[in-house]
């Protein structure tokens, strides 16, 4: 179950977030994967923790890859707090399409998430697209 306020919950303390740029292609998901398992895993995470938090990045990401606009990127940006993981994913997408929160996809972000929250921002300096960004938490088990 989604929580609006479980992000309140983190206490993000400042560290340094892991970022990681790569071009919106579904070639790139296995690193995104890797990247999103290995950061929590170097925090302690439990391996069910790390699974439901990388199946969100990668359906978010998913998402985004099949209404990118051509030639963009995504942006991905993990927040390590003492009791969870803070995560933004952002993309340009094709200019009048959004995300489809009412595919089983993304009923999974809901599930796996203890929140989250899409943005959309027509101001991505070209003619042809808008950027939306996903804003997510998730506390450990």
């Amino acid at each position: 179950m989604t929580d609006p306020d479980a992000t309140s919950q983190l206490s993000v303390d400042g560290g340094t977030p892991t970022v990681l740029r790569v071009p919106a292609a579904t070639d790139r998901l296995a690193l995104v994967r890797a990247v999103v398992e290995t950061a929590l895993y170097i925090e302690d995470w439990v391996l069910d923790d790390v699974i439901d938090a990388k199946v969100a990045v990668d359906e978010i990401c998913s998402q985004i890859i099949a209404a990118a606009v051509e030639g963009s990127s995504i942006q991905i940006t993990l927040q390590m707090t003492d009791n969870g993981v803070a995560g933004e994913v952002r993309g340009d997408l094709v200019d009048g399409v959004t995300l489809d929160e009412s595919s089983f996809g993304w009923r999974i972000v809901q599930t796996v998430t203890d929140s989250h929250t899409i943005t959309y921002d027509d101001a991505t300096g070209t003619d042809s697209g808008r950027t939306v960004t996903i804003r997510f938490s998730k506390v450990r088990g």
